[in-house]
């Protein structure tokens, strides 16, 4: 594996833009903050302790060994911690649900080169052997060598939802819940589920909930018609993600705050924006991350097959759907996932939403980090974390991704060859 020193360019910490002195990045993981003295950077480093770091940094100095690290120019850059996306059903013509492992690496290839550095794939309900066949190859390629993004495990979205509020999935597969049928979940999983979505107003719930809160899955809402009083005990029994926030349920009135009113005035649950412009008016996300705070909302795609690919109709959740100028709905109008990236979600959200560039990247990186309980190994730029790293342009498009050290997608000559002319 190569070590790396990433020069140049501004920092996107949660501190704001910073000046990048040098970045260190030795066996995949970061080494040295970009922030340090510049004059320290290219001497050398021996035995020295920096805080946060959870070993002793050894760098050799470039006289002694000038084969010991690859420079990396990030000069106009931006560098940001790699994105990860908690909801994600298919991309560049594959889907979760071809339950194979070539699908998954193909997913993963695709979403790394919008600057996804690692995700959740996402099962939507089906019958019970789909999708245990789906939860198998998901489990067969987590945390493991894709190529692009890492599969950090599986996202559950459904079976247990309200058939009133399927949105774009199939309302004949959706079900009461099921204790065995749950049991059966978990143990194909293999310890990899990671998230379950579902409607708290169903009855049966609350030992569901309570059953994936023991197994450590982050338990989340959507597709539901709950009220307030119902949601706020589901919260009490341990839901703490909202997906797809204001989609698939019942809008908010002020004498009828519903679902929507629970999760926005629950400091504990964290809150999902799909920032395609179609999901979500723009000044939405600024409404969210106003009442949810910088800490309390996280950007995803929900994207499906058709990302990547161009207009025309696809299939989603064993239904067919039209893909229009990126959007993407059933025939009858209701929208079905969407075609957006990663990269492209935090591009919208800064020139649409009005969020600035690190607040936009901590809905991308560390918040979805935090939800997952990997704050420890993921989502910012500190000594000791996943060298998963993502070099934006001024434009905020994708230059290169850095997967845990290694280097997934380089579009550098593109950018300087642009910047030439």
């Amino acid at each position: 594996m190569k070590d790396y020193i990433i020069k140049g360019g501004k920092l996107v910490t949660s501190s704001g833009l910073l000046d990048n002195s040098g970045l260190l990045i030795m066996r995949g993981k970061i080494a040295l903050p970009g922030a340090m003295r510049p004059e320290s950077l290219y001497s050398g480093f021996a035995c020295t302790l920096y805080p946060g770091s959870r070993s002793i940094v050894q760098f050799p100095r470039a006289s002694e060994n000038p084969d010991a690290y690859e420079l990396i120019d990030a000069t106009g850059l931006y560098i940001t911690p790699g994105f990860i996306d908690l909801h994600v059903h298919g991309g560049f013509g594959f889907d979760v649900m071809d339950a194979s492992t070539r699908a998954l690496r193909e997913m993963a290839r695709y979403h790394a080169s919008g600057g996804t550095t690692s995700f959740l794939p996402t099962v939507t309900a089906a019958s019970p052997a789909q999708m245990l066949k789906a939860l198998q190859a998901v489990a067969a390629l987590s945390q493991r060598h894709t190529g692009g993004a890492m599969i950090l495990g599986a996202h559950l979205e459904g079976p247990f939802l309200n058939p009133a509020s399927a949105g774009a999935l199939d309302k004949n597969l959706l079900r009461h819940p099921d204790i065995k049928e749950m049991e059966s979940l978990l143990s194909t999983a293999e310890g990899n589920l990671r998230m379950i979505t579902l409607a708290p107003e169903l009855p049966g719930i609350r030992e569901i909930i309570r059953m994936n809160t023991r197994e450590g899955v982050v338990v989340a809402v959507g597709h539901s018609r709950a009220n307030y009083e119902e949601t706020r005990q589901a919260i009490k029994y341990g839901v703490r993600y909202a997906v797809h926030t204001f989609n698939a349920t019942i809008p908010m009135h002020h004498r009828d705050p519903g679902l929507l009113g629970a999760v926005l005035t629950a400091p504990e649950v964290v809150t999902e924006a799909i920032a395609d412009n179609y999901h979500l008016h723009p000044a939405m996300l600024q409404l969210l991350l106003s009442i949810k705070g910088k800490r309390g909302a996280t950007l995803a795609t929900d994207a499906i097959r058709a990302a990547g690919m161009s207009d025309g109709t696809y299939k989603f959740a064993g239904r067919q759907i039209t893909v229009h100028n990126g959007k993407t709905s059933t025939p009858g109008g209701t929208l079905a996932g969407s075609t957006i990236t990663m990269a492209g979600a935090v591009r919208n959200a800064v020139r649409f939403g009005n969020i600035s560039l690190p607040d936009a990247v901590r809905m991308a990186s560390a918040n979805p980090a935090r939800v997952l309980g990997l704050e420890d190994q993921k989502g910012s730029l500190a000594p000791g974390m996943d060298a998963d790293i993502v070099l934006l342009d001024e434009d905020l498009e994708v230059r290169l991704v850095m997967v845990q050290g290694e280097i997934v997608v380089d579009r550098r000559k593109q950018y300087m060859q642009a910047g030439s002319k």
